[in-house]
């Protein structure tokens, strides 16, 4: 602590009194510092082992960011990680203070540290979500990404602003383009399950809308996003993640125009029952014939999560279509029996 307290010292005695050369060594100083300890970032850390990663950079990287703060004009990246050092190590006046001289110098992410003091209470600072918020925009004018995703919050709880849905999901939506895996995650939870924004707003946004969630849970898990990666799983399992049958139909069309064939088959089965999308055996017997063309599926995995009895529409459309392929020569009877089956095992190439 002691350390960290010398930094703004040592720095204070040394202004306007280095040359030339010395204005030179800082300015190496600032970029290996950037170079070791990365563009400034005051999102959270996509996991623990990031952060302790992170924290060992910032630990090579201190004597150069030390030596960039030195002068007239200190470089903001090194007090922004400087800052954050500090934080880390508890001296957090000493760290406010960094983080005011960094944003002073126009560094966006370093207002949303000092917004993120005022909205959570840190160290000695009492919660002022007003003053969080000022910041917040400050850092969101900076383009900011994180700034956008807490502002997010801020605006669904109605937490220092007016409680806004709308400019909520706008932020949102906007951080998780721009790659922020905490924004793609709960963006991803809202288009699964909208049940946490207002159902108008919901149906405007056509939600729940499983094949956007799914592309954001993917990006989010390839970033190391644990949660992520655990919620994706759960989600191409399919067992208890859709609210509605007819958002599990959404999902199973994508993955069926992608040529899934476990998909095809449940989609197929879904038709089959009218079960989330209308009744359709021409449709579900088209399923089950293009998932068994595909190789992915066996002959006894058709259907097997539906009942033993074929819908006779459907099964008179699947032998149909088996005998417009050469495949079948028996009654149109509706009966799915072993004459039929041996038939639709010739489907697979």
């Amino acid at each position: 602590m002691v350390r960290c307290k010398g930094i703004l010292a040592a720095t204070v005695s040394v202004l306007g009194l280095l040359t030339g050369a010395g204005f030179a060594q800082t300015s190496d100083a600032a970029a290996k510092c950037r170079e070791i300890a990365g563009a400034p970032d005051a999102g959270a850390p996509v996991s623990r082992e990031a952060l302790n990663a992170h924290f060992g950079k910032l630990g090579t990287a201190r004597p150069h960011c030390e030596a960039a703060v030195i002068g007239a004009t200190p470089d903001e990246a090194a007090l922004f990680h400087l800052a954050v050092i500090m934080q880390r190590e508890g001296v957090h006046e000493r760290a406010l203070e960094v983080f005011a001289r960094a944003a002073e110098a126009g560094l966006a992410s370093a207002h949303t540290k000092l917004a993120d003091y005022y909205n959570f209470g840190i160290g000695p600072v009492q919660e002022d979500h007003e003053r969080a918020v000022a910041e917040y925009e400050k850092a969101i004018a900076g383009g900011d990404v994180p700034a956008m995703s807490t502002m997010a919050i801020m605006y669904q709880l109605g937490r220092g602003v007016t409680q806004d849905f709308e400019k909520s999901i706008e932020l949102l939506e906007a951080s998780a383009e721009a790659g922020y895996h905490f924004s793609q995650f709960r963006m991803a939870e809202i288009y699964m399950n909208p049940q946490s924004i207002p159902g108008s707003l919901a149906r405007q946004m056509d939600l729940p809308d499983p094949v956007a969630a799914a592309k954001l849970y993917e990006s989010a898990a390839a970033q190391g996003s644990q949660d992520a990666r655990a919620a994706l799983e759960k989600f191409m399992a399919g067992d208890g993640v859709f609210d509605s049958p007819e958002a599990r139909a959404k999902w199973l069309g994508h993955a069926s125009g992608n040529g899934n064939a476990q998909a095809m088959n449940a989609l197929g089965l879904m038709h089959e029952q009218g079960n989330g999308v209308a009744y359709d055996p021409a449709r579900a017997a088209e399923l089950y014939v293009a998932a068994l063309e595909t190789g992915d599926l066996d002959v006894s995995s058709l259907r097997a999560s539906g009942p033993r009895r074929w819908d006779r529409d459907t099964a008179v459309e699947f032998q149909i279509l088996l005998q417009e392929r050469g495949l079948y020569d028996g009654a149109l009877d509706g009966i799915i029996g072993g004459g039929t089956l041996g038939a639709a095992r010739r489907l697979a190439p």
